[in-house]
Formats: structure tokens, C-alpha cells, sequence
């Protein structure tokens, strides 16, 4: 089938914010239907297209991009080109267009329809049919600035309205300190208050407050941060003009919506306080559990780096998608009443890119993301929406999107913690992904998972956690081994803080600076008992937990430790043979497992330099 646009197609009036050429606004609306399929419009040459783009033709722009990365497209311009509805079917031969130089336009709906097909051709394009309430947003423009405020407002109204399971966690807290926005009615500047000493209860109930979720960045360029020696000065006045960037912008946005309370850890916390900073930290669960939503600078190394956005704070970086508003002539027998079409690239962060960005390199930001209710995320190129029933962008902000599958605990709905523990390989998940992200105090590296574990414990109900490893996930548990790192050996924790004597006992993961994995304890048992990675789990299912005590550094249970034990029974004793042992190229180093002079296996050793330990 073949549709050619002309000025005297059926009509098709597009909002004036949405300019168009001639030959994009003939596009009848019959081509963007549901109904539609294998269909193709003509268009224009591309040196006609790229004329258009330039005269302000919103289409033509947003179909350019991909033609100007795609270097097959130099070629040819003097060809007609056309827009096809899905690259499925082969174009019919008799069209008078160029083959090499075809461009491709489908409908993008959730993922999982169009037969699973994901094309990543640079000349592919997406739309899609703004729905309610959505549609009621300012048309977007090609290459202008979206208004973030609008957007994130029906994001909060459609959520409370709509999501029951974002609506279960009432709010009955508030943090120790909090940032007062609305301190000063003649100035900019902030100020932190408490809780109890400031009475900002209403009628027995705790305001509603925002968390920022942030990377503090190198020594030289931490955030501002409160001291015992800056607490009073805090408490008066914050001049707004000492904040970094982030925070400014952090304020900014909370002032746009209307929210007055915005808790900041390094203002919130006295950081040279250990016994606050203690407290405080044990605290982390209920402090992002119970937030009305968390602000994210996902692409920011450090404060200095705001939320990406431009001068107004309102606005991001240019989009890259265009709405167009259809109304309703009708066409033979079809009436098509007034639609917003939001046409766009291929959709970014479809492919889990959202999750590499520098907030998530680091320990401390899994659990400000996991336990939150909400998180707005702020990247480069837009707004990431997440909640218990919503994963959307900023350029489809109506759609649900995959969360990554690289790791499993990113398919679970952000908050839903019984949903995040549901298995016991899910734990281990948990810690693959949380060793492998960035700490620059190796002592926090149970503190920071603290919150995580508190919220765990609902589910491991009667179970003894110690380490970063539960009681009921033992003897499968302590099957971790380190993971190569390009850069550097894996060292002991301890090793690399002077702060810190202590860390974990041995046998827990945390014991050590490296990522790990449990692969081990993925293998089945069904698998031949001659291969050496089931090996393993055949000798740990022979063990029994007879104890396993630890002795917190302060008062968190689940947070720094001073001591921890665990005791075994149904152990097997084997030699270790020092002589047979294997250097990777990035210190992974494994000794052979003798048995009555026998070598029934191999052992990866926790850190590099335990050979010499061994030899002795």
C-alpha cells in the first residue's frame, strides 16, 4: 500500500507551535493510525529534507539526525526518500524511491509487541500517541527546552492518584535535621532546623520532605558539609550562594514544587560527629523509605555538577523528539478525533543506559535508589521517572520501561522490598552489584549497605545477618569469590584504611576491596560432580551453622562492626598446594585442593598476597 503526501490529501491541521513543511503537514492522519501497517508515504529528496530542517520544519529536523549519522545517506540525495510504517515487509519494487536510501518509521508501544523487534538502525524513528494527562502538557518542540517543573508535577499528581502501591507508605517521620527552603521570606538563603527543637509537626503529622541522592566527588571538591563547628552556623543561615550547584538546583527544584523540607546528608549529618554520624547512618532506611521523592544528579561526578540543566532551572537540554497535534476530518469512513503524536529517535535509556551513570557507580547510592519510593533522575539528555508502578523518561513519560537486565534486582519495582528479597539468590544480586560500585571509605562498606539490610530483615524473618551475609543464606553464602580488577589487585579491606583496624571477618565478602560474584552458588547440583564449579556447593551443602555472632562498632546491627564469628560443622580438611597455583593477568589467583594426594580441585584465593600466608 502506498500513500502520497500532496496538498490535496485530507486535511491535517498541526498545533502552530509544531511548524511543518508542505510536503510533512499533506501526511494524512490515516498514517499514523493503529489501523495502518506495511504502508508508505512518499517524501522528498534529502537536500529538500535538509532545506526544510533549516526553514524550521519540525519533522524534517528530527528525521535529519539519523540521516546525517548514517553516512549511506550521502549518497542519493537527488532521490525521493520515504517514510515507511515497518521495515518488516520489503518495500514493493515498483516504487519510485531509492532502496539504499529508505527510511523507516514504526510506531514504538511498550516493549514486547511489534513481534519483539528492536531495530537500532541510525534512520529508524519512533512515535507514539500522547495519552491523558500527558497531552494536556505544553506541545514540545523540536531542539528547544522541555519545561522540566510541568512535566514532574503530572508525574506526582498522576502517582498519587492512580498508584495505590506508591501510596502505601504513609508519612510518620522525619529526619533528625532538615533543610528549611522557606526559612527567609525576603532572601534566598536556607537554613537547617530538627525535628523535635523547631515543632514542625502539624497537627501530629510530619511535613512532607525531598531527599537528594548525589556524588560528593574527590577530596577537592567535596560538598559543603555540616561540622561541630559550623552546627550553630547552619542552624542560623545557609547563604544560598554558598551552595555547589547540585544543591542549588536541588533547592530550586523543591521551591518549583512547592515542597519547603529538603534533607541533604552532608548538611543533615555532623560529619566530624561519630556518634551522630552513627546515628544518623542507621537511620538511612527510614530517611529514603519515608521521603515524598528523591532528587537525583545522575550524571554529576561530583556537587559542583548540578542537575544538567540550563540557566532556567526548569528546562533541560534540547529534546529530540517533536510533538504534532492531529484533529479530526474525517477519511471515507474512518473519523479521527484531535490526537497529539510524539514523533522521536531511536529512545534513549531504552538499552539500560540510565543505570551507568556516575551516581550509580557508587556504594552509597543503591540503597538511596532501592528504598525510595520516587526518583527523578537527572540525565543529560532528560528526566528519568521511577516509582513502585511507573519507570518512564521524559520523552515517552506515559510509557513503562524495562529496568536493566544486567542485574535482576533492577526488574523489581522500585520500593517493593519483599519483591527485592523474594528469592536467596536475590541477596547475592544485591551484594554483586553493591561490590562493584565505588567507596572512598572502605569502613563504610557495611554502613553504606545498612539501609538495604534493615529493610531485608522483614523478609529473612528470624535470621542472624552478620557481614553482609545472612544466616539462612549459609553455607551457599560464603561461596563468593573475588572478581579481577583491571587497574589493581584485590587487597584486604582494612588494608586500605587507615581509619579502620576492622572491617568483616574473614569469611564475608566485605572483608575485601574487590567485586565479587556467587557464581557458585548459581550452579545447579544436577550439573556432573567432576566439573569444578559445582564442586563447591557439593562441599558446602555438607556444612551446618552451629553459630554466628557479631559484635556492632555502634549501635546499628546492621552496620560496622567490632568483631564476627561463625563457627561450622560437617567441615572436610584439605591440602593446599602452593606449587600449583595460576596467575591471571590481573592477579586472579588460584592454589590447587589436594585430597588424600589427589587434586579434586581449586581455591581462589580472597586477595593476592595470601600466598605468602599460606606458604608458612
Amino acid at each position: 500500500m502506498e500513500i502520497s503526501a500532496s496538498p490535496y490529501s485530507p486535511k491535517r491541521v498541526d498545533f502552530p507551535g509544531s511548524k511543518l513543511c508542505r510536503i510533512c503537514s499533506s501526511i494524512p492522519a490515516s498514517f499514523w493510525s493503529d489501523e495502518s501497517r506495511n504502508i508508505g508515504v512518499k517524501l522528498q529528496p534529502l537536500e529538500s529534507i535538509r532545506l526544510e530542517a533549516q526553514r524550521g520544519c519540525q519533522l524534517c529536523a528530527i528525521l535529519l539526525m539519523g540521516l546525517d549519522r548514517d553516512p549511506n545517506f550521502q549518497s542519493g540525495n537527488h532521490k525521493t526518500l520515504e517514510l515507511k510504517r515497518n521495515a518488516f515487509y520489503a518495500m514493493p519494487e515498483d516504487m519510485d524511491v531509492d532502496r539504499s536510501s529508505l527510511l523507516t518509521l514504526r510506531e514504538d508501544t511498550l516493549r514486547g509487541q511489534d513481534h519483539g523487534y528492536r531495530m537500532k538502525n541510525p534512520r529508524d524513528f519512533g512515535f507514539s500517541l500522547v495519552p491523558s494527562p500527558w497531552s494536556a502538557l505544553q506541545p514540545v518542540k523540536m531542539g528547544e527546552h522541555v519545561d522540566n517543573i510541568q512535566l514532574i508535577q503530572v508525574w506526582l499528581k498522576n502517582c498519587r492518584d492512580n498508584h495505590t502501591q506508591c501510596s502505601s507508605n504513609i508519612e510518620c517521620f522525619l529526619p533528625t535535621r532538615i533543610l528549611d527552603l522557606q526559612a527567609f521570606s525576603d532572601s534566598e538563603d536556607i537554613r537547617l532546623v530538627t525535628s523535635i527543637a523547631d515543632d514542625l509537626f502539624f497537627d501530629g503529622k510530619p511535613p512532607k520532605y525531598v531527599t537528594l541522592s548525589h556524588c560528593w566527588g574527590p577530596p577537592s571538591k567535596q560538598p559543603l558539609t555540616t561540622t561541630k563547628a559550623t552546627l550553630s552556623g547552619r542552624m542560623t543561615r545557609i547563604p544560598f550562594e554558598k551552595l555547589p550547584q547540585t544543591f542549588q538546583d536541588a533547592v530550586k527544584i523543591c521551591r518549583s514544587l512547592r515542597q519547603r523540607f529538603l534533607w541533604i546528608d552532608s548538611l543533615c549529618i555532623i560529619q566530624d560527629d561519630e556518634g551522630d554520624w552513627a546515628k544518623e547512618a542507621a537511620l538511612m532506611a527510614s530517611v529514603y523509605s519515608y521521603s515524598y521523592f528523591t532528587l537525583a544528579a545522575l550524571d554529576s561526578k561530583d556537587s559542583s555538577g548540578g542537575c544538567k540543566m540550563v540557566a532556567d532551572i526548569q528546562s533541560s537540554y534540547s529534546n529530540r523528539f517533536v510533538d504534532i497535534d492531529f484533529y479530526g476530518p474525517e477519511e471515507g469512513e474512518t473519523k479521527f478525533p484531535r490526537q497529539r503524536l510524539r514523533v522521536f529517535e531511536v529512545p534513549f535509556f531504552d538499552d539500560g543506559s540510565i543505570e551507568v551513570g556516575h551516581l550509580n557507580s557508587r556504594a552509597w547510592t543503591l540503597q538511596e535508589r532501592e528504598l525510595s519510593r520516587r526518583v527523578i533522575s537527572f540525565a543529560s539528555q532528560g528526566l528519568l521517572w521511577e516509582c513502585n508502578e511507573l519507570r518512564a523518561t521524559s520523552q515517552r513519560p506515559w510509557e513503562n520501561i524495562e529496568r536493566s537486565t544486567t542485574r535482576s534486582i533492577y526488574r523489581v519495582p522500585l520500593g517493593d522490598t519483599k519483591g527485592l528479597f523474594k528469592s536467596k539468590a536475590t541477596w547475592d544480586d544485591i551484594v554483586e552489584d553493591y561490590s562493584a560500585r565505588l567507596l572512598t571509605k572502605q569502613s563504610d562498606r557495611l554502613v553504606a549497605l545498612s539501609g538495604i539490610a534493615q529493610a531485608a530483615q522483614e523478609f529473612y524473618q528470624g535470621a542472624t545477618y552478620v557481614g553482609g551475609i545472612w544466616s539462612s543464606l549459609i553455607p551457599e553464602g560464603l561461596l563468593w569469590k573475588t572478581v579481577p580488577q583491571r587497574s589493581k589487585a584485590t587487597k584486604l579491606a582494612h588494608q586500605n584504611d587507615t581509619e579502620s583496624s576492622y572491617i568483616a571477618p574473614s569469611w564475608s565478602w566485605a572483608s575485601v576491596t574487590s567485586p565479587v560474584d556467587f557464581s557458585l552458588v548459581r550452579a545447579s547440583v544436577k550439573v556432573p560432580p567432576d566439573l569444578n564449579f559445582s564442586f563447591g556447593r557439593t562441599i558446602a551443602q555438607r556444612l551446618t551453622v552451629e553459630q554466628m555472632v557479631g559484635i556492632p562498632k555502634y549501635q546499628d546491627p546492621y552496620g560496622a562492626l567490632k568483631y564476627g564469628a561463625l563457627v561450622l560443622s560437617g567441615a572436610l580438611l584439605f591440602n593446599v598446594d602452593i606449587s600449583d597455583r595460576v596467575m591471571g593477568p590481573h592477579a586472579d589467583l588460584s592454589v590447587g585442593l589436594i585430597k588424600d594426594g589427589v587434586r579434586v580441585g581449586e581455591v581462589s584465593l580472597d586477595a593476592a598476597d595470601m600466598v605468602s600466608s599460606l606458604s608458612k
